[in-house]
C-alpha cells in the first residue's frame, strides 16, 4: 500500500492541548494586564472594563478560541513545508524560511532544519534555543531530538554521526509524515557520512517495506552506495530490483544536498538498466 502525500499524519504543533492552553494562557495575560490598572483605579474588574464595553469583549473572548485554532493550523502547514525544504528544496527556496517571523504560536524547529541544510550550524543551534513556551511538549520534543540529532551530524566529527545514529537508529515513528521523513533523511546522511554498512543494512530493509515512496528513496540512496545486494547475507531476503524511476528520484534528491559521489553511483544504476535496451 502506498501512502499518499496527503495523509499528514498526526499533528505536531496543531492540537487540542495546545490549542487549550494557548487560550488559557491568553486569558489569564489579559487578567494579569489589567490587574494593575484595576487596583489604581480601586474598583472592581466589571466596573473597570464596563468603559470599554461588556459586548465587544465577549465578543473578542468567543472569537479567540476559533481564530487560536485557525493560527495553529497555519503554524503546522509552514513548519510541514519548512521540513520539506530542508530535504528537497533548493538554496533559493531555504532562503525564503530566513525570512519568516516567528511569534507567540510559532516553532522555530522548522528554521533549524533548513539552517543545517544550508550548513549553517550556528544558526540552527540558536533556533533550536529559541522558539514559544507553548511549542514544547508531544510530538514536537520528539521532532526536537531528531533536529539536535541533526546538529551533531553536522559537525562531521565521528563522535557526532555515532551520537547522531545512535540516537535516530532506535526511535519509533513519530507519527507525522513529514517529521518521519525528516529523521529518516538525517538518518540516512549519517549512515552515509559514517560508512556504517550495518546500519545502512538495518535500515534499508526496514525501509525496503515501507509504502511511502519518498520513504524508499532513502533506501534506493542506501543501497547504491553500499552496494547491499552483494554485501547482504545469504539467509536474508533477495532484494527487489530497483526500478529506474526511484533510481531517478533518488538521484535529483541528492543532487539537491550536493551529494556528488552518491549521483554518480545512482546513475551508473541508471545506466546499468538502460544498457540492455540501448543495444536491442
Amino acid at each position: 500500500m502506498v501512502t499518499h502525500p496527503l495523509n499528514r499524519g498526526a499533528p505536531l504543533v496543531a492540537t487540542c492541548t495546545r490549542w487549550a492552553a494557548g487560550v488559557v494562557v491568553v486569558t489569564v495575560g489579559f487578567v494579569v494586564a489589567i490587574q494593575p490598572y484595576v487596583v489604581i483605579s480601586h474598583s472592581g474588574p466589571a466596573s473597570f472594563l464596563a468603559p470599554l464595553g461588556l459586548a465587544p469583549l465577549a465578543v473578542v473572548f468567543a472569537a479567540l478560541p476559533p481564530v487560536l485554532w485557525v493560527v495553529l493550523r497555519a503554524e503546522e502547514q509552514c513548519l510541514a513545508r519548512e521540513l520539506r525544504i530542508a530535504r528537497t528544496g533548493t538554496a533559493a527556496m531555504r532562503a525564503t524560511v530566513a525570512k519568516r517571523r516567528h511569534g507567540l504560536v510559532a516553532t522555530k524547529l522548522g528554521r533549524a532544519a533548513v539552517s543545517l541544510a544550508d550548513g549553517d550550524r550556528a544558526g540552527a543551534r540558536g533556533a533550536c534555543a529559541g522558539g514559544s513556551p507553548l511549542m514544547r511538549g508531544g510530538r514536537l520534543e520528539k521532532l526536537r531530538d531528531v533536529v539536535e540529532a541533526d546538529l551533531e551530524r553536522s559537525s562531521g566529527t565521528p563522535a557526532g554521526l555515532d551520537h547522531c545514529v545512535q540516537r535516530l537508529l532506535p526511535m519509533p515513528r513519530i507519527g507525522n509524515r513529514e517529521a518521519d521523513l525528516y529523521r529518516v533523511h538525517v538518518l540516512a546522511k549519517a549512515l552515509l557520512e559514517r560508512g556504517d554498512a550495518s546500519g545502512a543494512l538495518d535500515l534499508a530493509q526496514t525501509l525496503e517495506a515501507s509504502g511511502d515512496d519518498e520513504e524508499r528513496l532513502y533506501r534506493t540512496w542506501l543501497r547504491a552506495w553500499f552496494d547491499l545486494e552483494t554485501a547482504t547475507p545469504e539467509e536474508a531476503p533477495a532484494w527487489a530490483p530497483l526500478p529506474e524511476g526511484e533510481l531517478r528520484m533518488a538521484t535529483l534528491l541528492a543532487r539537491a544536498h550536493g551529494a556528488d559521489q552518491l549521483v554518480q553511483k545512482l546513475e551508473g544504476r541508471v545506466a546499468a538498466i538502460a544498457r540492455p535496451t540501448e543495444g536491442v
